[in-house]
């Protein structure tokens, strides 16, 4: 395969970014076979996740309906679902940006079942699903750093059901996360990234 570079991503969802720009590092990563985003446990959601502020206060406005479908166990009190220790970040809309809070390990909106609270009950309303989630939420493995589209920490991706990156596996992270570049992207950015991957040769159909 030809060495990789960075590119330019023309169309995407993110009106504060001009130039967003992909991280070829992460059309050569392989997963396995076993992989898919359907299946989170909620396993990288323990620490919690960094959300614009404007994330923060829609969550806020929205507390009432969020505590309706909480667990009893889960933090009812709103004053302790977040940090309160607001960061300045490029790579927000805002360019500040806040944490949910972790409690008892792990992030204060997952249930005991690892699931998330704010997806459960934006679905549960009749909106769409990732209407209250933060977008890092929704977006990961996918981050964005310094405008550039790229995967997260290698160590939160170890998941064998739904994002273990593994040496010669069979599925690109496109197969993988196509409804996160999706969220991201849109339609027409999801196709130029598409047509960057042209050049990787998928194992299966290499060997079909």
């Amino acid at each position: 395969m030809a060495e990789l570079t960075h590119k330019i991503i023309k169309n995407h969802n993110l009106k504060h970014i001009t130039e967003l720009r992909v991280d070829p590092d992460i059309i050569q990563h392989r997963f396995s076979l076993s992989c898919s985003m359907c299946n989170c446990n909620g396993a990288c959601c323990v620490e919690g996740v960094l959300l614009d502020i404007k994330e923060k206060e829609l969550i806020l406005a929205y507390s009432e309906t969020i505590k309706k479908y909480m667990e009893p166990e889960q933090e009812h009190d709103t004053s302790k679902w977040f940090d309160h220790s607001v960061e300045y970040d490029i790579d927000f809309p805002s360019g500040k940006c806040d944490g949910t809070a972790v409690l008892d390990g792990k992030c204060v909106f997952l249930d005991s079942k690892g699931l998330c609270v704010l997806q459960r009950a934006a679905t549960a309303e009749g909106m769409n699903k990732f209407a209250l989630k933060p977008f890092y939420c929704v977006a990961f493995p996918l981050v964005i750093d310094g405008h550039v589209l790229t995967k997260d920490d290698p160590d939160f991706i170890k998941n064998p059901q739904c994002c273990c990156i593994v040496q010669e596996g069979p599925l690109t992270v496109l197969d993988v996360c196509r409804e996160e570049f999706e969220y991201i992207l849109g339609n027409e950015g999801l196709e130029e990234v598409e047509k960057i991957f042209e050049g990787v040769v998928n194992p299966i159909e290499k060997s079909a």
